[in-house]
Formats: structure tokens, C-alpha cells, sequence
């Protein structure tokens, strides 16, 4: 394998430092836990250079459904890794980059800075979505990346400009664009919510009837978020208009009624996992958004 500064896991894209000899780590701590999984054969890792040399992999920007002219996919093809896609915000104060894919090359830069007008800032949801986020910040000039505090435990290469944000909300581009934090899936899960469209990455995920959400601690491994987890993720959206949905893949969006649906998809998350869903109220309620 190439000497590298730093390695990239196969299965789950993130680019982690070597050990204090120069070596990839004896296992990557994104993988090796509940969350995630090791691939059968063990861990694998490879480099960032490797993927950019192979001819292989290639970066795509594809207009999403729910505002093709704003908001931008990018992703990789063929897909590696967890596959997920970051999405380039484009607003009338600069644009975001939600979340990161792990390859980051000339082309990629030149597009965005040629053809999409550059980027301001980074924000990434959680660490599974981590990634080569040190080299795009660097790509962009050292723009800042921002990562609740909550997550910082499993961030191993942070950018140079990196940025832990607390609380529960923050304010980027003067409030053009609101991060929220429910926790949920890591404590850190984040949403950003831009022009009534809330991007969610694994906070929740759109279904494939792209009729509702569901909530899991983990994806591939299905175990289910707790009710109290969901029951505070619809505390932390109901107070927003959100019209639409993007998930963390493409094609995985809900196009109107976005906040109706978090809500009904919470209600019978929690009613069909045993758990009393009268402890919701729903969207035009004056009251709190539980009972006591």
C-alpha cells in the first residue's frame, strides 16, 4: 500500500491518521461499533491518492427533486463506501456544502468554484459522514467546517479551520441557514433546515415509499432509536415550516408536507414499538410538543 498521512476505510469512506508508525490503524473506530459494522474479511483500508489515480471513481452533481436549481447533489460513482451524498446549498449569501463524500479532486473543486460559485463553510451531520472533510476544507481554501461537540470523541482528523459548535441550534450566513441538533442517531445528529427544505442525513431516514421517515440508532445493523430519541427529534422540527425532505442518498426525498410527515411518521414509530404516541402533539397544536 502507498505511505500515506492518513487512510481511508473502505467500508464506511472515512479518512483516519496513521498509527504512530506510519501504518493504517489496526481497525477504524467508525466501523468498529454498534453503529456500524466490519466487512466480512476484516478491515480494509486504502488512500485517498489511490482513489483518485484508479480511474475508477468519478464525482457527479445531480439536481435534487425538491429544488433542482439550489440545491445540488454530489455524489460518487460508482458508489463507494457508505455511499451517501453531500449536498451543495446555493444561497443568496454563499453556499454550503452538507456533508462529505469521500473523494475530493480537481474536477470536483473546479465545478464548484467555476460553475456553482464556490463555498463558505462545510457542515457535516454526524461521523459516519466524516469522511476526507480535512481535505475539502483545505480544497476551499481552509473555509471552516462546523460538527457539534457532541461528536467530537470520534473525529480523529479534524480540518484546520474546524469549528465544534454546542447547544441545540446554530446560525450560519447571518440565518440564512439554521442547524438544528436532536441527537438521535449519534448525540451530535444534526438537520439543517434552508428555505423550508430540511436536510437529514441519517437523523431519519426517507423511506422508500417516499410517504414517511423512520428512526434507527443503526441503519444496517436495525436497531431501533428509542422513543424518547424520536419523541425529541419531532420536539426539535416542530416549531419550523419544513416543506421538503432530503435524506442522505439520492432519489431519497419527500417533495411537500414535510413537517405533516415527520409527524405522523413519528407517531406510529413510537405506537407500533409498543410506546404511547398520545404523547405527541401535532404540528398546528398551541401546546407543548409532549405531555407531561
Amino acid at each position: 500500500m502507498t505511505r500515506a498521512s492518513s487512510f481511508v476505510c473502505v467500508t464506511c469512506g472515512v479518512n483516519t491518521p496513521t498509527d504512530p508508525s506510519g501504518k493504517p490503524q489496526e481497525s477504524c473506530i467508525i466501523c468498529d461499533e454498534p453503529r456500524q459494522y466490519v466487512r466480512q474479511g476484516g478491515q480494509e483500508w486504502t488512500t485517498l491518492e489511490e482513489l483518485k489515480s484508479s480511474g475508477k471513481y468519478t464525482n457527479v452533481f445531480t439536481p435534487t427533486m425538491a429544488d433542482p436549481e439550489h440545491l445540488i447533489s454530489i455524489s460518487t460513482t460508482p458508489s463507494f463506501a457508505i455511499g451517501q451524498r453531500g449536498i451543495l446549498i446555493k444561497t443568496p449569501k454563499g453556499n454550503i456544502l452538507w456533508d462529505c463524500i469521500t473523494l475530493i479532486d480537481d474536477e470536483t473543486v473546479r465545478k464548484i468554484k467555476e460553475e456553482h460559485g464556490g463555498l463558505k463553510a462545510i457542515v457535516i451531520s454526524h461521523p459516519h459522514y466524516y469522511s476526507s472533510l480535512k481535505d475539502w476544507s483545505e480544497a476551499f481554501g481552509g473555509i471552516p467546517i462546523y460538527t457539534h461537540t457532541n461528536d467530537k470523541q470520534w473525529l480523529q482528523r479534524p480540518a484546520d479551520n474546524h469549528i465544534f459548535w454546542e447547544g441545540t441550534s446554530l446560525d450560519l450566513l447571518d440565518g440564512e441557514v439554521k442547524v438544528l441538533c436532536p441527537g438521535g442517531h449519534f448525540d451530535g445528529s444534526c438537520l439543517l433546515l434552508w428555505n423550508k427544505n430540511l436536510l437529514v442525513a441519517d437523523t431519519m431516514m426517507v423511506a422508500a415509499s417516499r410517504k414517511s421517515v423512520s428512526f434507527m440508532y443503526s441503519f444496517p445493523n436495525y436497531w431501533p432509536l428509542g422513543p424518547n430519541e424520536v419523541q425529541t427529534i419531532w420536539k426539535t422540527v416542530r416549531p419550523y415550516e419544513v416543506n421538503n425532505i432530503l435524506g442522505a442518498w439520492i432519489g431519497k426525498e419527500i417533495v411537500g408536507y414535510g413537517r405533516n410527515i415527520i409527524f405522523n411518521s413519528a407517531k406510529l414509530y413510537t405506537q407500533y414499538s409498543g410506546h404511547d404516541s398520545n404523547k405527541f402533539y401535532g404540528p398546528e397544536s398551541d401546546e407543548l410538543s409532549f405531555k407531561n
